[in-house]
């Protein structure tokens, strides 16, 4: 019998995120006959093997292969993927180059307008500690019109990004966003309707499957934060109000995206298709969430896949 370790948890803020994404696909291994082992990064960043602290190159004699369900930083940003490299372990998702790339906001943008997708306006800002509130606060102002996204240049699952829809707001999350002293991306934030796509290398018997769009929304000022992800709020819905040719425009592109940036196994694109149904790239996904409520899973439903199947042929690949 395979066996498959399923590493989760993890050092970002994104760790109950990645329990929620590790405890489907381990029951789903489970269910398809492989042996799940238990591989928990505790929020530290030590090791745990079926409960035991044990270090990667000890686990390495333990498993076949590793199922990355971490997010965030130290998860899909190409770290976790080069400790695995050099250890020769063979894990699940894309390689530690292209999450990397995807992971860079900025990086993942230029990308994606290299292959003619529009990307929303943005400058890219980095706190130097000199700088003032106001001073970034104008700059911003003067460039893009109002309302704004402020997001970091690196991570996932919407944290510590802000929507800003009056200049008090824009002082308010940018005085929040310098606080963290770390690279952020002032985006002007597109007016429509969010989608997400799903791509699977090899699933039934396709190069690349492309799953059906699902709308992404949140009651919250059409806004989705990182505690609406991580709560039990329904903020997923299969196709959502695209059109036939909006939902058809959207599968190609997620096509297109996935082999452009070069990811593997799975990925999930999204995008913001406008009031005029002009879609925007706003990122590709080398990790998506696989949490009950998450985009991908929905979409796994709607074409009549279990997490069995899904999760026996990505492991069949390795």
């Amino acid at each position: 019998m395979q066996k498959i370790g399923i590493l989760r948890g993890g050092v970002s803020p994104e760790y109950a995120l990645s329990l929620k994404t590790g405890a489907n696909v381990q029951k789903a291994l489970h269910d398809a006959g492989l042996e799940a082992i238990d591989m928990l990064l505790d929020k530290e960043g030590v090791l745990h093997v079926r409960g035991i602290p044990t270090d990667i190159e000890d686990a390495k004699s333990q498993v076949d292969g590793v199922w990355n369900a971490l997010h965030g930083n130290f998860g899909e940003d190409g770290q976790v993927q080069s400790v695995l490299d050099h250890y020769g372990i063979p894990y699940t998702g894309s390689n530690a180059e292209v999450a990397e790339l995807a992971f860079n906001k900025q990086s993942a943008k230029e990308h994606a307008k290299a292959i003619g997708l529009a990307v929303p306006p943005s400058i890219l800002i980095i706190p130097e500690g000199g700088e003032s509130v106001s001073e970034v606060t104008q700059k911003i102002y003067k460039t893009m019109a109002p309302p704004w996204v402020l997001k970091p240049l690196v991570g996932g699952g919407s944290v510590n990004t802000f929507f800003a829809f009056t200049p008090l707001e824009l002082s308010q999350f940018v005085d929040e966003s310098i606080s963290h002293a770390q690279p952020f991306i002032a985006e002007q934030y597109i007016q429509g309707r969010e989608a997400a796509v799903g791509v699977i290398d090899g699933f039934r018997d396709q190069e690349q499957y492309v799953l059906p769009v699902v709308e992404v929304a949140s009651p919250s000022r059409g806004t989705l934060t990182h505690e609406k992800r991580n709560g039990g709020e329904e903020y997923a819905r299969l196709n959502g109000g695209f059109t036939v040719d909006e939902r058809d425009l959207l599968s190609r592109l997620a096509k297109q995206l996935h082999v452009h940036f070069g990811a593997k196994d799975f990925s999930q694109s999204e995008f913001i298709v406008d009031n005029k149904g002009k879609p925007w790239f706003i990122e590709l996904d080398t990790h998506p969430h696989m949490t009950d409520n998450s985009p991908f899973l929905i979409a796994l439903e709607a074409v009549g896949a279990s997490m069995q199947e899904f999760v026996r042929s990505v492991v069949k690949g390795k």
